[in-house]
């Protein structure tokens, strides 16, 4: 009984302490320095807290129930400089008004990729590309390889009828990590990421690390790391769409709404794609399958398309929970998936892709500074093989599948779970120490040697941010792997940023490690008389990768020169092996092993340029040489061109509730090699967008309208050859966006 009553008491005294606690609100507008023009979407938030909001169509903001007390108060808004203000939260109603002055450089552009942790652009002490929204809007691309190819030089795209293969500087698919929102992009079509559930529309920013980032970031991040950070908005509510359409029954729609109720927050979105595909060349390239002569081909008419008709749309889903002002939580979850449709002439089944992700953690600010978070990822990504017409066995009449029956080839799954805590000590020293536990599945009946093969990886990780002086900052970091098959290893970087005057120099050296995926280990299966091998013997892949850039900033001008190496042992490939008489039975013609190949080198440097001329117009564009080889059988890695060429002219011009934006964007490459086959061929294609914006009341509708591929530049070579490019020439397309906030 007497437990009871201190338990009253106790409950008694809390409850009054919450009703009787001084609270007050806090309320503003964010403008323009002139007082009158409100910044709407502007971010307001306390420093070292989760509270923020931003702005409506008025540039109003307003916050409740405020503790009494001091606070840091933030107000930032794209393109235009940042603003701190220590203020005192009194009982009642506080008004509090910013203006804020436009800045004339993208040093308020805030990346946190090369480190893990914010720093203005120009201060990033890993150099950072940074592709902003503006930039992406003007390119106007259909997907994420044509987005990546009409903004960056270093970056190249290999077509293919399954999925489009990327390269970074010279270094594939498996060496670039692609992170969205933080998170890693799994799940592979023929050993290459799917990256078409990238959505372009969706992208707030990209933030490109050239570069070893092992020490950071693990396995995969050799040659890079690409994250791609998506849209969000602090309005109460947001709502947008975008569709697009063009020749080719090529048509895109995406939608997107935001809630923010005070603590709670959700964020949803649906992405549908379509396109009939197409033909460059309706002839195919037939050979004798029991020889490797190609002097003998012929030609023969096919109905095969380069690219193949499809359909696919993802459903994502957010939540965000801010359960005290130093603890928040979120969990997120999506959706995929995508049909390839062959014409019924060419195959009897297409290929269908299934992916469901999800995600939760949380945050918690130790200070105004520090903090601790913890992640969980799952990702299970499943290829099958999805029947379009009956199959009916040519020896006993009966069906073997019916039409629309899907047979499962392999079944990917990954979970890995993060910890990371970020602490300062004073102001030259920013620590961050973390761990990650990442298990991999994979699953495939018939095409490995048990039903499932699994690899764990355990990793720890530290790096020390270091301001040794004014102008000189250095990142120390170092990484401890252990794989379950490969045993432990180390990965440190060290990257150096020397500030002076309006140059910045950069230089880093990292190591670089890379287990080989249980498709290389294990995975085998049959295509058009080749049998491709796994191979348990192989070895893990290291590297060295050394850079050095200088970049020179002034108000209206921007440029950057990098050099860089990147030194390869063991790195997996193709070889040709013999093939076994039992093989030979089963009508098997070659056969083909993964294997380590000795030492591979990439080399070369990467020009980056941008200039406001005056007048609304802004020109820009990039140069990347590589040099990339096979230094044990002294020959150029394949599939990798020597020359690559960006170039842009971007007119903006702005009335009061109408905005203009035009673009004339190129890409500029030269021929691709192949070993003993002929080279993709180099292309030339230009693009102009136009882009009609109006605006008021909170609601902006945009149409978008241009000629992709002005010049009508087409490789008609036949199917089965090697292509620097699937366009299928002058194409014209238009676009529709409407957005709402309030």
């Amino acid at each position: 009984m007497q437990f009871k009553s201190y338990l009253l008491i106790c409950l008694f005294l809390g409850l009054s302490q919450g009703l009787f606690a001084q609270v007050g609100a806090l309320s503003g507008t964010v403008t323009e320095k002139d007082g009158t023009t409100p910044l709407i979407g502007a971010n307001v938030y306390f420093y070292g807290t989760t509270i923020g909001v931003a702005t409506d169509s008025e540039g109003y903001y307003s916050f409740r129930n405020l503790k009494v007390g001091a606070y840091e108060i933030v107000v930032s808004y794209s393109g235009y400089g940042k603003t701190k203000e220590m203020i005192e939260i009194k009982d009642g109603i506080n008004t509090l008004n910013f203006q804020l002055e436009k800045s004339e450089k993208e040093i308020g552009e805030v990346v946190i990729t090369g480190t893990g942790t914010p720093h203005h652009l120009k201060n990033a002490p890993v150099q950072t590309e940074l592709i902003s929204k503006k930039l992406i809007e003007a390119v106007a691309p259909s997907d994420f390889a044509d987005l990546m190819t009409g903004v960056s030089p270093s970056f190249d795209f290999s077509p293919g009828s399954m999925g489009a293969f990327m390269q970074l500087n010279g270094l594939g698919n498996d060496y670039i990590l692609v992170l969205v929102d933080g998170k890693r992009l799994y799940g592979d079509i023929g050993g290459q990421n799917d990256i078409s559930r990238i959505n372009p529309d969706d992208i707030e920013r990209l933030e490109v690390v050239k570069g070893a980032s092992s020490s950071l970031y693990g396995s995969e991040a050799i040659a890079g790391v690409i994250n791609v950070i998506t849209k969000k908005s602090k309005r109460k509510v947001a709502a947008e769409s975008n569709s697009r359409f063009s020749e080719y029954g090529n048509r895109q729609y995406f939608n997107k709404v935001g809630l923010n109720l005070g603590r709670f927050s959700s964020l949803t979105t649906y992405t549908r794609k379509e396109s009939k595909g197409w033909q460059v060349s309706k002839f195919e390239i037939q050979n004798d399958m029991d020889t490797e002569d190609t002097s003998d081909d012929v030609l023969v008419a096919t109905d095969a398309k380069q690219v193949n008709a499809y359909e696919d749309y993802t459903i994502s889903q957010r939540f965000d929970y801010a359960l005290t002002k130093k603890l928040s939580v979120y969990a997120l979850g999506s959706t995929y998936e995508k049909d390839v449709l062959y014409p019924v002439t060419v195959k009897k089944y297409g290929y269908y892709y299934k992916d469901f992700s999800y995600s939760a953690g949380a945050k918690y600010l130790l200070n105004k500074k520090d903090y601790i978070s913890l992640d969980f990822n799952s990702d299970e990504y499943k290829y099958y093989y999805k029947y379009n017409q009956e199959d009916i066995s040519s020896k006993t009449g009966e069906q073997l599948h019916a039409l629309g029956d899907k047979i499962l080839n392999t079944n990917q799954k990954r979970e890995d779970v993060n910890l990371k805590y970020i602490f300062k000590i004073r102001n030259s020293h920013q620590f961050t120490l973390g761990g990650e536990y990442v298990n991999e599945s994979l699953e495939s009946d018939g095409r490995l040697v048990s039903a499932k093969e699994e690899a764990y990886t355990f990793a720890a990780f530290a790096q020390d941010e270091i301001k040794l002086i004014k102008n000189l900052s250095l990142v120390a970091g170092i990484r401890y792997v252990k794989h379950k098959e490969f045993g432990s290893d180390f990965t440190p970087k060290l990257s150096t940023l020397y500030k002076w005057n309006a140059f910045n120099f950069r230089a880093t050296y990292a190591k670089g490690f890379k287990a080989p995926t249980l498709k290389e280990l294990y995975y085998h299966y049959e295509k058009s008389g080749t049998l491709y091998l796994g191979n348990v013997d192989l070895d893990a892949q290291k590297s060295d990768y050394y850079s050095f850039s200088v970049e020179y900033i002034v108000s209206k001008l921007s440029l950057s020169v990098s050099a860089y190496q990147n030194s390869i042992n063991d790195m997996i490939s193709y070889r040709s092996i013999e093939t076994s008489a039992s093989d030979l039975a089963e009508g098997v013609k070659k056969t083909r092993e993964h294997y380590n190949i000795g030492e591979t080198k990439s080399q070369g440097f990467d020009f980056l340029f941008n200039v406001k001329v005056g007048a609304g117009f802004t020109f820009g564009g990039g140069y990347s040489y590589v040099d990339a080889m096979n230094e044990t059988d002294d020959i150029r890695l394949e599939n990798v061109a020597r020359n690559y060429v960006n170039l842009r002219l971007l007119y903006d011009r702005n009335w009061k509730d109408y905005a203009l934006n035009v673009s004339l964007t190129g890409r500029i490459q030269d021929d691709k090699f192949y070993e003993g086959e002929k080279n993709a061929e180099g292309y030339n294609l230009w693009k102009l967008t136009t882009a009609h914006r109006f605006t008021g009341a909170g609601t902006s509708f945009e149409i978008t309208a241009g000629l992709d591929n002005i010049f009508d530049y087409v490789d008609d070579r036949p199917y089965g050859s090697h292509y620097g490019t699937l366009n299928p020439g002058r194409t014209v397309f238009v676009g529709c966006n409407i957005k709402f906030a309030k």
